[in-house]
C-alpha cells in the first residue's frame, strides 16, 4: 500500500494516510505527488522558511524496485531563493528505503522545541533527540548517527550548520556526499 506520513514537529504527532489510486495515476512519481502535496498543504503566500510550510520527501515512482537508479528521492517545498515551487532530486538509497519503511511520501511541518531527528523504521516514525548533533557538519552528523544506531546500513538525510542557520541555498545531505539543495 502506498502511504503518506504527515509529521507535525510542533506537536510531535504523526498521521498516516493511504494514497488513493487515482492520485497515484494522476500525479505520477515523486515529483508529481510532491507538487500535489505542496499545493494542497501550503498556504498561498506563506514564507518558505515558515515552520508551517511543508518540506516533502517523496520516493520516485519506481522507488524500492530492484533495478539501477530506482532509489531516487525528491525533496519538495517552497524555494527560499524564489519563494515559489522548488524540487530537488537526490540519488542514493533514500527513496527506496522510505518505501521499504512503509512510506512513499513524508510531509514535515512545524518546529520542534529542541533539535530533533526522525527515525523512520518499519511503518513507524519516532522523534529522537538531536541536540548532540547540533552544530556539526553533515558528514559528522551521519557518522555519529551510524555509531549511535549501531547500524551502518541506516540511510540518513540531514542538514548541517547552514541549514540550522536557515541559509537559503543550504543542502540536505545523504550517504556522505549526495545532496538535495535549494529547496
Amino acid at each position: 500500500m502506498r502511504q503518506v506520513a504527515y509529521v507535525d514537529l510542533t506537536n510531535r504527532k504523526v498521521t498516516i494516510k493511504p494514497i488513493p489510486e487515482d492520485l497515484l495515476r494522476m500525479f505520477l512519481g515523486g515529483r508529481g505527488m510532491g507538487a500535489y502535496l505542496l499545493y494542497n498543504h501550503s498556504e498561498k503566500g506563506i514564507d518558505p522558511l515558515n515552520p508551517e510550510n511543508p518540506l516533502i520527501f517523496s520516493a520516485g515512482f519506481m522507488g524500492g524496485q530492484f533495478a539501477n537508479a530506482m532509489g531516487r528521492c525528491h525533496v519538495t517545498g517552497k524555494s527560499p531563493d524564489t519563494g515559489h515551487y522548488g524540487d530537488s532530486n537526490i540519488g542514493g538509497a533514500l527513496g527506496a528505503e522510505m518505501m521499504y519503511a512503509g512510506f512513499q511520501h513524508i510531509v514535515i511541518t512545524g518546529k520542534a522545541k529542541t533539535p530533533t531527528y526522525l527515525l523512520v523504521d518499519n511503518g513507524q516514525i519516532q522523534f529522537r533527540d538531536a541536540s548532540k548533533l547540533w552544530g556539526l557538519d553533515t558528514y559528522e552528523v551521519q557518522l555519529r548517527l551510524w555509531d549511535e544506531l549501531q547500524d551502518p546500513d541506516v540511510k540518513i538525510a540531514c542538514i548541517g550548520e547552514a541549514g540550522e542557520r536557515k541559509v537559503g541555498f543550504a543542502c540536505i545531505r545523504h550517504q556522505l556526499k549526495r545532496a538535495a539543495g535549494r529547496t
